[in-house]
């Protein structure tokens, strides 16, 4: 053992006496009592130094209102169109929520507003402005010569497909930096992503508690309560549901635009996903019936569109518990620790296996020394 390592145990043991914390107590009992397991592994670290690097590489700090300098042509239009992108964006998004949660199929009858068909309209000539933006910007990087971040520029070819995508905009030429309003410039770390998702999380258990008066009012009450509203029930009720759509929306493209580890964000949210994919099948199937002219498939694809409507409610009440119990510390806590425990019974396994690999590279070397 080297002087530099002596020195650090002697300052461990120092640190250990002045510890009154159980929980780190407890982490590094379990640790030493691996110490046999993992032996293999310290006489190899002579080696390979790498093995001492057990700091992990988080970076939790919330770092926004950062300055970019415009260097060349294409980041100055970035720096122009980044906010006014962004109001149109959104305001594509709520066009979207208006066309996609009121466009049904009633009655063996499709029924179209001509204010849905003018949003349409609309959402179509925005829809031109984001082709010209990406067009724009192809043309200053080749005539500059700037070479765009991949990601970013994949992402710009998304928002081709889904406009309201650019809800969150990352830096052509610096990707791990993405604007937000109120935010600016911000760095994409697990400390923004967990600053934002605290920030969404009571609003968005009050909307999706929402859903409950909608169910309530189409399972038992829609006939008392349109009577007493002298009203359009169905109306209303798809301005809700079309709200609780925009915010659940909103809410996972932005915050899948800042996530690093977008795979892992969509499957630990894969019930918002879905509260947020089953209108755009409703909605393609409504659009194939309308090329349909006999009433038996008109009648099929109503009651397809019914049954994925009350699949999106039932998804909906759902985040909403879900998002209620993340919030109560007794389920945050067995929450944690059982995946705490999982995470730890993966990294036993991982040191387990490379305690097997520094033995067998230890023994290399000290048969290539005996000969």
């Amino acid at each position: 053992m080297d002087q530099k390592t002596v020195d650090k145990k002697a300052a461990l043991i120092s640190a250990i006496d002045r510890c009154q914390n159980p929980f780190i107590i407890a982490q590094m009992e379990a640790i030493l009592q691996r110490e046999q397991v993992l032996s293999p592994i310290g006489k190899l670290s002579k080696d390979y130094p790498l093995l001492l690097q057990v700091q992990s590489n988080r970076d939790i700090s919330l770092q926004t209102g950062l300055r970019i300098k415009a260097v060349n042509k294409l980041t100055k239009y970035q720096e122009i169109i980044v906010w006014p992108k962004f109001i149109i964006a959104l305001i594509m998004l709520v066009i979207a929520a208006a066309i996609i949660n009121n466009f049904s199929v009633n009655e063996g009858e499709l029924q179209y507003s001509s204010f849905i068909s003018s949003l349409a309209v609309i959402y179509g000539l925005l829809w031109g402005l984001f082709v010209l933006d990406a067009l724009m910007v192809i043309f200053l990087a080749y005539t500059n010569k700037i070479k765009i971040a991949q990601s970013s520029f994949i992402r710009k070819l998304l928002c081709l497909i889904f406009p309201p995508i650019a809800i969150g905009q990352r830096h052509l030429l610096e990707p791990e930096k993405i604007w937000l309003p109120f935010y600016a410039w911000s760095k994409c770390n697990e400390g923004l992503f967990n600053h934002l998702k605290k920030q969404f999380s009571i609003p968005m258990i009050v909307i999706a508690l929402l859903i409950i008066p909608v169910l309530l009012i189409e399972w038992q009450f829609y006939e008392a309560v349109e009577t007493f509203l002298n009203t359009d029930l169905s109306l209303i009720l798809g301005l809700v549901q079309g709200f609780i759509w925009l915010a659940f929306t909103f809410e996972f493209l932005l915050l899948i635009a800042i996530a690093n580890d977008k795979f892992n964000y969509i499957k630990k949210n894969w019930i918002d996903l879905l509260i947020i994919l089953l209108p755009f099948v409703s909605f393609v199937r409504s659009l194939r019936l309308v090329k349909v002219a006999k009433i038996t498939q008109l009648s099929r694809g109503y009651k397809l569109r019914a049954l994925l409507m009350k699949a999106r409610e039932g998804f909906i009440f759902a985040s909403f518990f879900y998002r209620l119990l993340a919030v109560k510390p007794d389920y945050q806590i067995k929450k944690m620790m059982k995946k705490l425990n999982e995470n730890q019974k993966e990294r036993e396994i991982i040191e387990e296996d490379l305690a097997k690999l520094s033995s067998w590279l230890n023994k290399r070397n000290t048969d290539q020394q005996d000969l």
